[in-house]
């Protein structure tokens, strides 16, 4: 490989949609680039390290907290779930994760990070909740934290921890994983975690703008159907509170099964991420990345497991600066993947250790330059880290 001119090289890999850029390229972008062409399931990440990470060549790990131990003034949380990172007035920022725990035990718990990426504070922005699984960063700075029962809800936090909690009934009561804003319309799309799971959608009456704005606000309740040019039609739900008692099943559509809506089913649809006016989610038992594009009105497949490739069980969700999807494994391979734009897997991290675990949360700072995510449940507790190297020099 070293024999080839750089145009060589870069020509080599461009096939499989992948480069480094810049004019010097890294050993480790080099090897980034060969995982992704090969699409094989065996990596050059480097051995663990101290955390028992294994990262590229020029990335390195800490962990930030683990459940049980103080952060500031909160004790942080067991069954870490999803993520996000908000910009703090003081050139810091502040990374808030959610609490799968059951019970109204779970809620949300937030890091505060100096200028400097050190860690000044933690607090708790939403308690007495139950089974908070992922949600998503809303554009008028509030984290939607969503509840995975039959009976869930979706609560609006404060990152910043001066407001309180606020249930949001008009985004409906099911069994919640993510949700993404497009922060034209204020449209909040959202995903469902059962086997028969719709994906939804609230369009507000009026552009929402502040906290609190959102459960004032009416609208209307759809949910998706695909068609066959990959065309989505959106159909309205009669009822978004569909009682679940008398239900053999947890899924919201099929409690409105008696008013005949046409839609598309989708098997454990979690992580959501919007980006670009497009809406990335994953659909974990088939293990599947979709995307939702919000100019054309499409639905198509971005990415799907096959013999060769590395990702499985696709979760939780975030996008690079440079736009490159990155999934967190629900078990599988306990990997980070990110997914080139012809939908091919390579890996970002593994953390082989936790092997009974999953991951969850991650999200990056505003650099860009720092990754935080959780493994949820290893020994019996959550171990959340940060990941620092040169992410915004990798580009698909």
């Amino acid at each position: 490989m070293w024999n080839k001119s750089k145009r060589e090289f870069l020509k080599s890999i461009g096939t499989a949609g992948i480069f480094l850029a810049g004019v010097n390229l890294p050993v480790w972008a080099i090897n980034t680039s060969a995982r992704a062409a090969s699409n094989s399931s065996s990596f050059d990440l480097l051995r663990p390290d101290e955390n028992g990470l294994m990262l590229m060549k020029g990335f390195k790990s800490r962990i930030i907290a683990k459940s049980g131990e103080k952060i500031g003034r909160y004790k942080w949380h067991k069954f870490a779930d999803g993520g996000a990172t908000f910009k703090s007035n003081n050139g810091g920022w502040i990374y808030v994760s959610n609490s799968e725990k059951g019970d109204r035990e779970g809620g949300v718990g937030a890091i505060k990070f100096n200028k400097n990426g050190k860690i000044i504070d933690g607090y708790q922005i939403c308690k007495n909740t139950n089974r908070n699984c992922a949600g998503g960063l809303t554009p008028w700075n509030t984290w939607l934290s969503c509840e995975e029962a039959a009976d869930g809800f979706t609560w609006e936090c404060d990152p910043y921890g001066k407001r309180k909690q606020i249930k949001i009934k008009s985004l409906g009561m099911f069994t919640h994983e993510a949700a993404a804003v497009d922060p034209k319309t204020s449209i909040i799309y959202q995903t469902e975690d059962t086997m028969e799971s719709g994906f939804y959608r609230f369009i507000p009456e009026k552009k929402i703008f502040r906290m609190g704005q959102l459960a004032n606000t009416k609208g209307s309740f759809q949910v998706m159907k695909i068609n066959a040019n990959h065309s989505v039609t959106w159909n309205n739900v009669p009822d978004q509170l569909a009682d679940y008692k008398n239900s053999k099943t947890k899924s919201l559509m099929m409690r409105n099964k008696n008013n005949n809506i046409n839609y598309t089913t989708f098997k454990r649809a979690e992580g959501a991420w919007y980006h670009d006016q497009k809406i990335y989610f994953s659909t974990t038992a088939s293990h599947e990345i979709w995307t939702y594009d919000i100019k054309r009105n499409t639905c198509k497949v971005l990415y799907k497991r096959n013999k060769k490739s590395n990702l499985q069980d696709p979760d939780n969700l975030t996008v690079s600066k440079n736009g490159i999807v990155m999934a967190a494994e629900d078990r599988g391979n306990m990997e980070i993947c990110g997914i080139t734009r012809s939908g091919k897997s390579f890996p970002i991290l593994r953390l082989p250790s936790h092997k009974k675990s999953e991951l969850t949360g991650p999200a990056f700072d505003p650099s860009g330059n720092r990754l935080y995510f959780s493994s949820q449940k290893h020994k019996n507790a959550s171990f959340t880290f940060e990941v620092s190297g040169p992410f915004n020099e990798i580009s698909i």
